[in-house]
């Protein structure tokens, strides 16, 4: 009697290396400023192989998923909003002091986790800051 209902959503295209290097630039160079391990990195951007973490800080982009894009994008935003915060400490030292805002959790603890949901609480932490 009814036809059944179908997507009609375009399929994700693969976003090329021309696209991502910028935001994966950004992690690598984020990552040095913090003073983090490659296994922090590698836990923060949700798990991805160290391999492909090695290659990035060599310079090597390579086609790149879009959470894990969505999760550089968020590094970069955290960052942005927290310079203000961190100036005094020095950006390393900041991520790992504890935040009343956080309610006691330093934000490299959050960012540790592996949830994106926490990268997007930490932005919105520290979002008002910024602006």
């Amino acid at each position: 009697m009814f036809a059944a209902v179908r997507s009609v959503e375009a399929p994700e295209r693969p976003v090329s290396p021309a696209e991502t290097g910028p935001l994966v630039r950004t992690a690598v160079l984020l990552a040095r400023v913090w003073e983090l391990r490659d296994a922090q990195m590698v836990a923060i951007l949700g798990g991805m192989q160290p391999e492909s973490w090695r290659r990035w800080c060599a310079g090597q982009v390579e086609i790149v998923d879009r959470e894990r894009l969505r999760r550089m994008a968020l590094l970069r935003d955290i960052h942005v909003a927290t310079r203000g915060a961190s100036a005094t400490l020095g950006a390393a030292d900041w991520i790992r002091a504890r935040q009343p805002a956080l309610g006691g959790r330093s934000p490299l603890q959050m960012m540790g986790s592996g949830r994106i949901e926490d990268l997007i609480r930490l932005r919105d932490a520290f979002a008002s800051i910024a602006a």
